[in-house]
């Protein structure tokens, strides 16, 4: 098999699936998280420069204020956004 071979398979294949992101449209934009907003969230003083990964998660993690501020964009509040963050420490 050369290069040719190879090519005109990928070509054929390219022709039978039309490619999902030019359907489905740009890919989603990242969610900004406010430290300040996520640290009232999650009842943390600050947030952590570095994630120590023990278990359970502080709560001035930063995977737990990224997920915590997620959620709370997503509308979650009161105990939902409690078990949100439950959840997210415990991760």
């Amino acid at each position: 098999m050369g290069k040719a071979a190879a090519s005109s398979w990928v070509d054929a294949l390219a022709r039978l699936r039309p490619r999902d992101r030019v359907a489905a449209g740009p890919p989603p934009r990242p969610v900004a998280v406010d430290p300040v907003q996520a640290c009232a969230i999650t009842g943390a003083k600050r947030a952590k420069k570095k994630c120590c990964r023990s278990t359970p998660r502080c709560k001035g993690c930063p995977v737990v204020l990224m997920r915590a501020a997620r959620a709370a964009e997503s509308g979650l509040t009161g105990k939902d956004l409690a078990k949100a963050v439950k959840r997210a420490r415990a991760a």
